[in-house]
């Protein structure tokens, strides 16, 4: 790991000869910190990192680590190199890999008319007479094609130039064994029978000891980061520490079920006959638990005739976590988390919606929006210690939205911030009316407040009104318009401003990639005709025939602002 500028190595291979030239003395096997100033950037000296995003620790050279934190100044292993390289595929180009952009393909082609005077390299002629050279030297055959040949040779000896040789295999079964898979028959399963009890003394590989050592061993070294404490061989079950300072028992085919299904593995915290559950949802279950303690009601199905996966009677709260293939258009009405929300309003309960992308990927603004749900903000300051200023910095902005809003940054004309110690802990910015919410036309002095944020965990007491105020003053709008998401608010902070609420919007989509929601907005039908799609066919159709699936929200309440 690389720690305050050094490097804890282990003394093996060629790092000990490397290390003796640097005048370090190491035994093997024995670790070793050195200062980076004595490596150089091309040192293939190798090193303990651990990957920024999932913690998996890995031992590569000091070269392919510089490598890898060149452009984001992270490390990341290659699995979450990969997760990261698609998810800014799709934001640039809305799909996966760059290559299956029509966009892309596009350029490609331009790039080789300009270059070739043609669309592909291999319809060059210079090419097409080396593949003929080729051809004709190798096959005697200029035109060679590997596919005629093999049609040729079933023709001639099946007389079927399709014929498929899982057929002849069947037939061959049939005839032989009476079944076309031999598994079936009674004398093979007898005489595999006896091999294994003559082999291994048991009538099944799988109950054998070399199988179950085996699969042990495989285990431990895929899990590494699960301490193992014991191990039953007989029962294929591991006795394991839990995080949270108890032991618990698990079977190993649960073990890896739990781990594919991203849930807890712990069966203590996790019961087996709730391992089922997402263990997303149970995370967020837990940190409720931690955090709240009167009652909690799990799984209730009957204050509103549909169940809500947590919730808090005392404070007529419940929370509900949407996973993102189980909650799309795929298994869910589009009006599904609209009708259930408002289902709870009825009853006066307040529905927070939790999306699996979000806590995932902003699991902190999550955890944070769900304290100041529970009044449990650590942090409080009044408004009156901070000072108001116009924030012209971009990337700060970015930087702030991002840490700390829910939908992260959006461009905006006004940017107001408080500041408290000459730190930014409170933001509100303003712009045009968007398109994407439905703008028509924009007047001067019409205005929509698009982002109001505090800092994690940090709850600024007359922030807000501080902030409006000064925009009013110093911007003379006419009207201002804005949104509550219905996914988690109510509105009420713009009803303490002074907005007059107007209207409720139906349920807005995204559409889900990679197990991350994308707003709609980037899949315009203009946008994929340009890219390529048929334009006969509708945003949706196209969308569907890609297998990219629609995902509702709750919609917005929807505010105004009258000067």
């Amino acid at each position: 790991m690389i720690i305050n500028n050094k490097i804890k190595i282990k003394g093996n291979g060629n790092n000990i000869n490397y290390l003796k030239k640097l005048n370090y003395n190491v035994k093997i096997n024995e670790f070793i910190e050195i200062s980076i100033s004595d490596l150089s950037p091309n040192s293939h000296l190798k090193i303990d990192v651990k990957c920024d995003i999932c913690g998996i620790e890995k031992n590569i050279s000091y070269f392919s680590y510089l490598r890898n934190i060149k452009s984001s100044n992270i490390y990341t292993c290659e699995k979450c190199s990969k997760i990261k390289s698609k998810k800014t595929s799709i934001e640039r180009y809305g799909v996966e890999y760059p290559i299956q952009s029509n966009e892309i393909k596009k350029k490609r082609k331009n790039n080789n008319i300009k270059k070739y005077g043609v669309d592909e390299p291999t319809k060059l002629k210079v090419v097409i007479d080396k593949m003929k050279k080729t051809k004709k030297e190798k096959y005697n055959n200029e035109g060679y094609n590997n596919i005629d040949k093999m049609k040729k040779t079933k023709k001639e000896k099946y007389n079927d130039e399709n014929y498929n040789n899982r057929n002849k295999a069947e037939d061959t079964c049939l005839i032989k064994y009476g079944s076309t898979n031999v598994s079936n028959n009674v004398k093979i399963k007898n005489k595999k029978e006896q091999t294994f009890i003559k082999n291994y003394n048991v009538t099944n590989y799988s109950k054998s000891n070399e199988f179950k050592n085996k699969n042990i061993e495989f285990t431990k070294h895929k899990y590494k980061n699960i301490n193992i404490l014991e191990v039953d061989k007989n029962n294929l079950k591991l006795q394991c520490d839990c995080d949270k300072h108890h032991n618990y028992e698990i079977n190993i085919n649960i073990l890896r079920n739990r781990i594919i299904y991203k849930t807890i593995l712990c069966t203590i915290c996790n019961p087996i006959s709730s391992y089922s559950n997402s263990g997303y949802e149970i995370q967020l279950q837990n940190f409720i638990k931690e955090n709240y303690k009167n009652n909690i009601i799990y799984n209730n199905r009957y204050l509103i005739s549909k169940e809500l996966d947590i919730y808090l009677p005392d404070l007529k709260l419940a929370f509900e976590f949407n996973g993102l293939y189980w909650h799309s258009e795929v298994n869910k009405e589009n009006d599904y988390h609209l009708n259930k929300t408002e289902l709870c309003e009825k009853q006066g309960i307040q529905l927070i919606h939790i999306w699996e992308d979000d806590w995932i990927y902003k699991q902190e603004i999550v955890k944070s929006m769900i304290l100041n749900k529970l009044n449990k903000t650590s942090n409080k300051i009044y408004a009156r210690k901070t000072e108001v200023k116009e924030v012209s910095d971009n990337k700060l902005i970015r930087e702030f939205l991002d840490q700390n809003h829910i939908q992260g940054f959006v461009g905006s004309k006004v940017k107001i911030g408080l500041f408290y110690e000459n730190k930014l802990v409170s933001l509100m910015t303003f712009g045009n009316r968007r398109i994407a919410m439905g703008k028509k036309t924009t007047n001067d002095g019409e205005y929509e407040l698009l982002r109001f944020c505090n800092k994690l965990n940090t709850n600024i007491i007359g922030g807000a009104s501080k902030l409006f105020n000064y925009f009013i003053k110093n911007y003379n709008p006419i009207e201002i318009t804005t949104y509550a998401d219905r996914s988690f608010s109510q509105g009420k902070l713009y009803d303490t401003l002074g907005f007059k609420f107007i209207g409720k919007t139906q349920p807005n989509y995204y559409y889900v990639i990679s197990n991350i929601r994308y707003h709609r907005f980037n899949f315009r039908k203009d946008i994929l005709v340009k890219d390529g799609f048929d334009p006969n066919k509708t945003e949706h159709e196209i969308m569907l025939e890609r297998k990219i699936y629609r995902i509702y929200d709750s919609g917005n309440l929807k505010f105004i602002f009258n000067i």
